[in-house]
């Protein structure tokens, strides 16, 4: 497994840029790439990694991912209505100059932040982190509402500050301040993509009951300058 995209240090080190990002455990952080890598948890990718046959599977994975050809984004070609919000986001902060698509490691360290803006017509909070590998993780918060955050005006490590990809406070109080969460990966040192197909690869997936008709009716946006899907690693 010489390839960054099959390597478990590198999965391990993704797991820890992962758990600093979004303030979860480092199991949970390892079980989430897991999963986004195609396995049910960790363990069962630990596992099988140690079989002989795993790095030639691998291979053949990856050969026939690196085979097809990603098609370019329409305005009749349909999209995951996370991964099109998301792509509005992206859009976004590249129009704002908050993101480049160009990776320089540099400055990598310092790419990270995150803004309140209006987003098809409402509030919502976008942040942004370098994860390293010219990554960057990109979150979206839409119908944001600060004021009915139970940690909006709390002190500390407790007060919402926006540095991790969802809200601070409980899933159940969600519902309260936020329409929709969702949180992906754009790559930008081996191509310009969000990373993944369809649904896959987004993560921290949220939609308050009312609010999913709405999500899945928003006009398809065009990627500027990368594509919406791109290579996802198995």
């Amino acid at each position: 497994m010489k390839s960054k995209n099959h390597d478990i240090d590198y999965l391990k080190r993704k797991a820890k840029n992962l758990k600093k990002t979004q303030g979860i455990l480092h199991h949970e952080a390892l079980n989430i790439i897991a999963q986004i890598e195609g396995f049910s948890n960790w363990k069962s990718l630990v596992s099988l990694s140690q079989n002989p046959t795993f790095e030639k599977h691998l291979k053949q994975v990856s050969k026939k991912e690196s085979d097809k050809t990603i098609p370019k984004t329409k305005t009749n070609h349909k999209i995951d209505p996370y991964r099109n919000l998301l792509v509005a986001a992206t859009n976004l902060l590249l129009q704002k100059n908050l993101i480049s698509l160009e990776y320089n490691k540099e400055i990598e360290r310092s790419e990270s932040g995150h803004i309140i803006t209006t987003l098809f017509n409402y509030t919502t909070v976008i942040i942004w982190n370098n994860i390293g590998y010219g990554e960057l993780s990109i979150s979206v918060w839409w119908k944001y509402n600060h004021d009915n955050h139970p940690q909006a005006n709390l002190k500390g490590n407790a007060k919402e500050h926006f540095r991790t990809l969802r809200p601070l406070a409980k899933r159940q109080h969600y519902k309260k301040f936020v329409g929709v969460v969702a949180s992906c990966w754009l790559e930008r040192k081996d191509g310009k993509f969000l990373q993944g197909k369809k649904r896959k690869c987004i993560s921290n997936i949220y939609t308050r009951r009312n609010d999913k008709q709405e999500l899945e009716n928003l006009p398809i946006q065009i990627p500027n300058g990368y594509e919406s899907e791109g290579i996802y690693y198995i």
